[in-house]
């Protein structure tokens, strides 16, 4: 099986690579990318059968992280399967992915054990997420309107890691006016009115 890696942490990638070799003779890994250009060059240069990839990474042009950088996958690569390793607990994120045709989500604190549950389900044709995601997406439908939007939550994601909302709307294609208004709406929803309670919503979250 041809299958490649992509984070923007070295360690990740060295971790991955020896867990992947080292756990079947099977598994090839045929490229490892540390941001999403990287990765869209090495996808481009030849054959996969399964990418294993971070959710936030380096980026700066529309396409290279997050929510954009799947979709962007999915319509290029639309029979890639692909499994999302992420620190986020975000259930509206999540939602997002899974509609970005992501086969599964692992937690990286979770990845020596269920980093092959994950690959043997989407291998088999199924998907797979961790218990405590799928309790978490249970919780985010039974909260219906109060609920974040996918892209909501992206933009709160982006806009607490110090990007501006003029960077943000560069970044993902949309307009100033779009990326303020779902940002405004983000934050109605959660009944915060600063951006400093809006940083201590993301770090008890799990956006930061």
């Amino acid at each position: 099986m041809r299958i490649v890696i992509a984070d923007d942490h070295p360690v990740i990638l060295m971790g991955l690579r020896l867990g992947l070799t080292g756990q079947s003779a099977r598994f090839e890994i045929v490229g490892e990318a540390r941001s999403g250009k990287e990765l869209f060059s090495i996808l481009a240069s030849g054959p996969c059968d399964l990418l294993i990839t971070d959710f936030s990474m380096v980026g700066e042009a529309e396409g290279e992280d997050g929510l954009d950088m799947l979709s962007a996958l999915h319509e290029s690569y639309p029979s890639l399967p692909v499994i999302v390793l992420s620190m986020l607990n975000n259930p509206a994120l999540v939602q997002g992915m899974l509609a970005c045709g992501v086969r599964a989500v692992v937690d990286k604190t979770s990845l020596t054990k269920e980093l092959m549950i994950a690959i043997n389900a989407v291998v088999a044709g199924r998907m797979y997420l961790s218990e405590f995601t799928k309790k978490q997406l249970l919780e985010h439908s039974a909260e219906g309107s109060r609920a974040l939007s996918a892209r909501e939550a992206e933009v709160v994601r982006l806009f607490v890691q110090g990007i501006s909302v003029t960077e943000i709307a560069q970044r993902t294609g949309k307009s100033v006016r779009t990326i303020s208004q779902q940002k405004r709406d983000a934050m109605r929803k959660l009944g915060i009115a600063n951006d400093k309670d809006l940083y201590e919503y993301a770090r008890s979250t799990g956006l930061v």
